[in-house]
């Protein structure tokens, strides 16, 4: 063999080796994420539906010895996908109550502001001597409170209408029967006729009426239940039921012989 022939089978190694590195990257690249894996529906997989909840398997553990190393690799990523997800959710979760706890306190500091506080106590009714330093004191005093006062004004009313609605919302949430309408029409009118109510009030209002109204129809149906009970022991003369013909299912042969004896001619 010639050294032209040892550089090219040299040549020819180190393509195949370079070939073999780039087939290894494009399998590594398939390798599934979460997000690949939440990709896939329910027409590539079956078991993949949505609202999957597949009981009766050995559990995971004990397929995993028996996967494809491959297969096992897979799992690997998609677990390590699914913990750094946990993370960033917790770290946004974390960042958004920081924020909500901000605004909290914001709103607080708006709705009870203790330099407002302490201003409204020079707002009264009484009239001030302004030829006085003490008087001209304490005009401008109350001036500079009711200034303030206006100002926050908006802000307070802001904030009360955001957090009337946030409760609205979750009392929604809470009690998904305010959407039907055996509730929301009631309420509605109720809200009309009575405008000083709140949706709460009314609600519960409204509810105690249908409870009310349901248990009642459940305790004449049971008494209408029994009644028919009764009505049908009383028409049976010896407590057996009767066929379609007539005559009576028996228990016994006694019971065949009275009343065959009371009622002569009937089959």
């Amino acid at each position: 063999m010639n050294e032209e022939e040892v550089t090219q089978e040299e040549a020819e190694v180190e393509t195949d080796d370079t070939a073999a590195d780039e087939e290894e990257v494009e399998q590594v690249d398939e390798y599934m994420s979460i997000d690949d894996l939440l990709g896939l529906t329910e027409e590539d997989y079956p078991e993949l539906s949505e609202d999957a909840n597949h009981t009766g398997m050995k559990p995971l553990h004990e397929w995993m010895q028996h996967l494809p190393e491959e297969a096992r690799m897979h799992v690997g990523n998609i677990r390590a996908s699914y913990t750094r997800k946990t993370q960033e959710i917790a770290a946004l979760r974390k960042e958004l109550e920081a924020e909500r706890e901000a605004l909290r306190q914001q709103q607080e500091l708006a709705m009870n502001n203790p330099i407002l506080s302490e201003a409204e106590k020079h707002i009264t009714e009484d009239e001030h001597d302004v030829y006085t330093e003490e008087g001209m004191q304490a005009e401008i005093k109350k001036q500079a409170a009711l200034m303030l006062q206006q100002m926050m004004k908006p802000a307070q009313e802001k904030i009360q209408l955001e957090q009337r609605q946030v409760e609205l919302q979750r009392f929604k949430s809470e009690n998904p029967e305010l959407t039907q309408d055996e509730y929301r029409l009631p309420i509605a009118e109720m809200l009309k006729a009575r405008p000083e109510l709140k949706l709460e009030d009314a609600f519960y209002i409204v509810k105690a009426k249908i409870d009310s109204s349901k248990a009642a129809e459940e305790r004449a149906a049971m008494q209408q239940q029994k009644k028919t009970r009764r009505s049908t022991l009383t028409k049976t003369s010896t407590g057996a039921s009767s066929k379609p013909s007539g005559t009576p299912r028996f228990r016994n042969a006694i019971e065949a012989y009275e009343w065959h004896k009371n009622n002569p001619g009937k089959k």
